[in-house]
């Protein structure tokens, strides 16, 4: 049946709902209602037309590919028949979330996102959702589905390639270098290689306080 006129006093109770659920929504608590809007806006007009907005920019080849990709780096995987996923451009407090409608996947990012965020978060929100089934805590499914997308991302052998030396300081030149081979940000890199045990949790938050110069300004890694 058609929703009527989108009430906000309604949102806590729709999501409270079975068949309308936030997995992940990126950014901090003050993006979580920009998300929660957002993924009803698109909803309640999939439910009255069927069809995607079309200010969607893409849906299907790229979660597809990811879904793959995931899938061979772990089994326990269980996708939806139907996901759906795309960019949506000009959304002030957009930042990206995964979810759940009906029997449907959702995975939506703000197009404004720098390429390499945009990669390493679509990977994580389509985990998050291959993942809700076993994870009812949501920290705990956005924990391993980042870790599950960093090992699809970034190959064991190839992470120790760069860290095999043990090192505990990196310059900007490696960070540079690291950074463009698996074409993600270097936070995400150092993230894997201390999954890995290849640097002490000393060096990864010491890392953090020296990131790569650079002139773009990336959405939060956060999760509300």
């Amino acid at each position: 049946m058609r929703r009527g006129k989108f009430n906000a006093n309604q949102l806590q109770i729709d999501f409270l709902s079975a068949y309308r659920q936030l997995l992940v929504s990126l950014g901090t608590a003050q993006n979580l209602p920009v998300n929660e809007a957002v993924f009803v806006k698109l909803t309640d007009h999939w439910e009255s037309t069927r069809q995607m907005p079309t200010d969607l920019l893409f849906q299907k080849s790229p979660v597809e590919a990811v879904i793959y990709r995931l899938s061979k780096q772990d089994a326990r995987l269980a996708f939806p028949a139907e996901m759906i996923a795309g960019d949506l451009r000009g959304v002030p407090g957009l930042t990206g979330f995964a979810a759940r409608f009906r029997e449907q996947g959702w995975v939506i990012l703000p197009f404004e996102l720098a390429g390499a965020y945009k990669q390493v978060f679509l990977h994580i929100l389509v985990a998050a959702i291959g993942l809700e089934h076993l994870y009812a805590d949501k920290a705990e499914l956005l924990d391993e589905a980042e870790r599950v997308a960093l090992a699809t991302l970034m190959p064991e052998a190839e992470i120790n390639s760069f860290f095999g030396v043990r090192l505990s300081r990196f310059p900007d030149s490696f960070r540079l270098d690291v950074s463009n081979y698996f074409n993600l940000p270097f936070e995400f890199v150092l993230k894997r290689a201390h999954q890995l045990g290849v640097i002490t949790d000393e060096v990864l938050e010491s890392a953090k306080g020296n990131p790569v110069r650079s002139t773009r300004r990336p959405q939060s890694s956060r999760a509300a």
